[in-house]
């Protein structure tokens, strides 16, 4: 997750800092991983950021943005035409 990505790009500095993010992630981002064990089951995940004292922008929203992939797995390898199928990955 990423909070105040738009700010960043016009060069502000980001209204919020995620609470529980790891130590070498920016203040304003935090990430995590999610198993599903099985197709259709859900899973939440809870993130909680703290709104700086100090903003003086406390109308607009704070956007964040969530980028998402499955781990452990790989692009088809290059230049192997004519070889048998590799073992099938989920999708997105």
């Amino acid at each position: 997750l990423e909070a105040d990505a738009e700010r960043r790009q016009r060069g502000q500095v980001p209204r919020v800092t995620f609470l529980g993010r790891g130590p070498a992630e920016p203040e304003h981002q935090t990430s995590g991983s999610l198993e599903l064990p099985r197709q259709r089951e859900r899973r939440c995940a809870t993130a909680t950021f703290r709104l700086h004292d100090d903003i003086r922008d406390k109308l607009r929203p704070v956007a964040v943005t969530l980028a998402y992939a499955i781990a452990g797995t790989r692009g088809w390898p290059r230049g192997a035409r004519g070889t048998a199928l590799p073992p099938l990955s989920p999708v997105l």
